[in-house]
């Protein structure tokens, strides 16, 4: 998507330096090293203590409408710490042959993509030699349970160089699908679903049973955007779709496996819950390569085109994958973009590089960009100029995470944080950026932009520059336990300012009370 928005200037400093980022990065290194760190963590605001964290596990608070962090951790594939499967391989592609070898991979891609789908859900891998294999066009991946691997990232290993001065996306994942609704969709009758809330009554649960999968509709109205501020910004022409299972009908309440992170208030909104389809290819990964898109900065339009090239992108996707993958001189998305249809994707151990973008202008490229829902990426690193490091896209409904990403300075502050349009329930846990972390209500940027992030939470984040948060009417933000200076502007719930809080990380101990693993 194109960025065509300067980012706010840094903010006066309210409170703490940038010392404080160094000072606090002692505790953190402790609670991340396994340090017995317990404590209540209580709140600098409105008096409600979020969460505490009290022998070994977390206790939440909430606000008197019912509101609470929410549990992040269902992000990542197949729900959250379940490890990646290892493909078989099925296909070789012999050494690079100096010539255009897409259509070489292509030809494997597709010969795997033929073979029957196992009861792991996998095809089989398609396994490059070492080597740098010559890339004219696009890879494409369209079929469910195909592994595009490669013999390693690093120096010896396989790397995909881009050639032709042409701005594009290396690898594509998906193409686009839609909802359609299954039988009658029934009104959500409570009054009021808090953020974080994993159940709700119905009007009927007729044809609704454990295990069916639905979607919870919640359309934007002209009331609610007036509520918001977002009245001459936005236009009500759009719903959050939140897909979720049932676990449990007890009469007409329904309970859900993963929590909403936008509340359903029927004052402003008639919410729905129905059955749906919504096809997608699962079961692709990506592994174990890097790649180079030097070659399309040549392009004749490139400061314009920059934001096209990329090393992937992940359409109508879902628990599907991206490890041990580094991308060199994109100029967005240098490891891959999930878009807004992609659901349960994990990406660790990435890092993208040295990115190539228009310095002159004031708009940004993303360095990741993570939509859809339930996504995860973890153990990633960015180098760059100028960019937005870590960011969210409109619409999306969450849980969305970023986990230990860190964004190191090469020439000119970076920023991070939810871009546009109510980016909703997006974790940044123990993230790392040399510029600014922002929480906010980007106003009328770009095309009105307006609040970008929402019912979003920072938790042991370091910045320079500093971080921001603000509250929107009808949604928290929190941050705790972050280091660097707190922006002025901040009205939202922040904790511990300067000081990082235990566990060191959300997501990970999120993960460990619901009886699974840390996968990265």
């Amino acid at each position: 998507m194109s960025i065509s928005h300067k980012r706010r200037q840094r903010r006066s400093i309210l409170i703490a330096s940038v010392a404080a980022v160094v000072a606090g990065a002692g505790i953190y290194a402790a609670a991340g090293a396994g340090a017995s760190v317990t404590g209540p963590v209580a709140a600098a605001r409105a008096g409600t203590n979020w969460i505490s964290y009290t022998g070994g596990k977390l206790v939440y608070g909430h606000d008197a409408q019912g509101n609470r962090v929410p549990d992040y951790s269902a992000a990542g594939y197949e729900g959250g710490g379940v490890a990646l499967p290892v493909a078989a391989v099925r296909q070789q592609v012999g050494s690079p042959s100096g010539k255009d070898d897409t259509a070489r991979i292509q030809a494997a891609i597709n010969a795997v993509a033929k073979l029957p789908v196992g009861a792991d859900g996998l095809r089989g891998a398609v396994l490059l030699a070492p080597g740098q294999y010559r890339i004219d066009g696009t890879l494409t991946i369209d079929a469910s349970g195909v592994v595009l691997r490669g013999s390693g990232s690093g120096t010896g290993g396989t790397g995909l160089v881009a050639h032709g001065a042409t701005a594009r996306t290396l690898i594509t994942v998906g193409g686009s699908s839609r909802y359609t609704a299954v039988g009658t969709p029934t009104d959500v009758t409570d009054s009021y679903v808090p953020v974080g809330a994993t159940s709700l009554d119905v009007a009927s649960t007729a044809g609704l049973k454990v295990g069916s999968e639905v979607v919870v509709q919640r359309p934007t109205t002209q009331a609610w955007l007036d509520a918001i501020g977002m009245q001459s910004l936005w236009k009500p022409n759009w719903s959050l779709y939140s897909e979720r299972k049932v676990t449990a009908i007890s009469g007409h309440r329904l309970t859900l496996d993963v929590p909403l992170t936008t509340a359903l208030e029927h004052r402003y909104t008639q919410a729905t819950v129905y059955r749906y389809t919504f096809p997608r290819i699962d079961h692709v990964g990506l592994e174990s390569l890097s790649a180079d898109g030097r070659a399309m900065a040549a392009d004749p339009n490139y400061a314009k085109d920059f934001y096209g090239s990329s090393l992937s992108s992940f359409g109508a996707v879902q628990d599907s994958w991206v490890r041990d993958v580094t991308g060199y001189h994109f100029g967005q998305n240098g490891v891959t973009g999930l878009g807004s249809q992609s659901r349960r994707i994990s990406v660790l151990h990435t890092a993208t590089l040295d990115m190539l973008v228009n310095n002159a202008t004031s708009a940004r490229s993303d360095g990741y960009t993570l939509e859809g829902q339930q996504n995860l990426v973890q153990d990633c690193l960015v180098t760059a100029s100028k960019i937005h490091a870590f960011t969210t896209e409109a619409r999306q409904s969450g849980p969305n995470v970023y986990s230990r990403c860190t964004a190191k300075l090469t020439q000119t502050a970076y920023d991070s944080g939810g871009h546009q349009r109510w980016g909703s329930g997006t974790l940044y846990d123990q993230v790392t950026v040399a510029g600014t972390l922002l929480l906010v209500n980007n106003g009328t940027r770009g095309t009105g932009h307006g609040w970008s992030d929402a019912n979003s939470t920072a938790w042991n984040c370091v910045t320079t520059g500093g971080y921001e948060v603000q509250q929107p009417a009808t949604a928290h933000n929190w941050a705790f336990g972050c280091t660097g200076p707190l922006l002025s502007g901040s009205n939202g719930e922040v904790v511990s300012n300067g000081s990082p809080v235990p566990p060191a990380s959300l997501y990970d101990e999120q993960l460990r009370e619901r009886g699974l693993r840390p996968v990265g």
